[in-house]
């Protein structure tokens, strides 16, 4: 076999040439400039947002929360794979290389989760925390070091078989992280950062590592936090590409039900009820719909600028319409689907409906949203331009995409 260092460095090579090829293609969808547009409008809003926060608000309570959560969040990326159940288990005790790269791995990428939070909140942390840029870089230099000191106290609890002595481990992980991230926000002495670190150490060395004596690694758990952690970033991809690699999963939304009856019971309609389970059910689609139709609603109501309101409307709509496109590659894996005697129209115009309902929906939420807050005549304007993206995409992009699909 491969030693454990050439083993650990394959492994992190093929996921990131893996995760590369999507990423590019992300970034040539069009998501990057969505995202530096809504960083120039946060960056207009942050500063009056800053002066409307009363003198009262607990910045440091605030920032003790956001960063108790991040450090404690997260686990070690191990990159195994289920045929390491098999053959990597006898190996255990020559894998001490192996995790430490992943622990050391894991470390650099969370820090960099990190650094961007402070980054966001800086403005707030200058403003109602520390004028001083020492302590912005010094505090940010303590809290990449507890997260390691999580990554490696976690990646021990892991090895606890029992659930509910595992969840109590991160509670405990928590505690002990809001004690010391209060500490560094609220700016206390240097002795007792020094006391808090001791502490923790002691508590790693004597604890942790006793706990990895004593239990033998759980291959199974890891495996697991491995492939829900690809399942994420394939999730994400599969918003602006096609994954195939990506497994459904399943959430029963039962209040939900009423709206497949806006499908008749016909043959030429399989295809749109089975979208319609799919969208609501599989791959959180209706959830990536909810939430980009509320943000995009909140923008729409915030945003003081006609103009502004009108890209924020035409973005997050075009946004969303690139979700509801992905629905149509979900049976694609589906061998049982291929039987059914329906015409590759069928398929295209149950997707087309459903672009067409949720397009129409999500248009009238901003349509309204903008009556509201800024009356009809901007509602009307708002609900025009969401519904020409809608219309763009189904006669422009979603033809395009068709003829691809029939080509391959």
């Amino acid at each position: 076999m491969t030693n454990a260092a050439e083993l650990w460095d394959k492994r992190r090579s093929d996921y990131w040439t893996m995760a590369v090829r999507y990423l590019r293609l992300i970034g040539n969808s069009g998501f990057l400039f969505t995202i530096y547009l809504l960083f120039v409008f946060g960056s207009y809003y942050y500063g009056q947002f800053l002066q409307w926060l009363p003198e009262t608000f607990p910045a440091v309570i605030f920032f003790t929360l956001i960063f108790t959560w991040l450090t404690t969040r997260g686990r070690v990326r191990t990159f195994f794979k289920q045929g390491d159940l098999i053959f990597l288990t006898p190996l255990e005790g020559n894998l001490s290389g192996y995790i430490r790269s992943s622990i050391r791995y894991s470390w650099i990428m969370e820090t960099f989760w990190l650094t961007l939070s402070m980054l966001v909140l800086a403005p707030l942390f200058f403003d109602r925390v520390s004028e001083a840029g020492a302590s912005f870089i010094l505090i940010l230099l303590l809290l990449s070091g507890l997260k390691l000191w999580n990554l490696a106290a976690g990646f021990e609890e892991q090895r606890v078989l029992d659930r509910k002595q595992y969840t109590n481990h991160t509670f405990l992980r928590a505690g002990l992280n809001a004690v010391a991230v209060y500490a560094l926000f609220s700016q206390q002495p240097w002795w007792l950062f020094a006391f808090i670190a001791g502490a923790l150490i002691i508590f790693y060395i004597g604890y942790y590592r006793a706990i990895a004596r004593t239990y033998s690694l759980k291959w199974e758990r890891l495996v697991e936090i491995e492939n829900q952690t690809v399942m994420t970033f394939y999730r994400v991809a599969n918003s602006f590409t096609d994954v195939p690699s990506l497994k459904s999963k399943i959430r029963f939304r039962r209040w939900l039900n009423p709206l497949y009856n806006l499908v008749s019971f016909e043959q030429k309609n399989v295809y749109k009820y089975m979208f319609a389970r799919s969208f609501f059910r599989a791959n959180d689609y209706f959830g990536i719909f909810l939430r980009l139709t509320i943000i995009g609603g909140l923008f729409i109501s915030i945003v003081e600028l006609d103009w502004g309101r009108w890209l924020v409307a035409a973005l997050f709509a075009y946004m969303t319409a690139l979700q509801i496109e992905t629905l149509k590659n979900h049976y694609d894996t589906s061998q049982m689907v291929d039987l059914y005697p329906l015409q590759t129209e069928n398929k295209q115009a149950g997707h087309k409906f459903w672009i067409v309902f949720l397009g129409i929906i999500q248009s009238l939420i901003f349509g309204i949203t903008a009556s509201l807050t800024y009356g009809a005549g901007q509602g009307l304007i708002i609900l025009a331009l969401s519904l020409a993206v809608y219309s763009y995409h189904l006669m422009v992009r979603l033809p395009k995409k068709y003829e691809t699909l029939s080509r391959s």
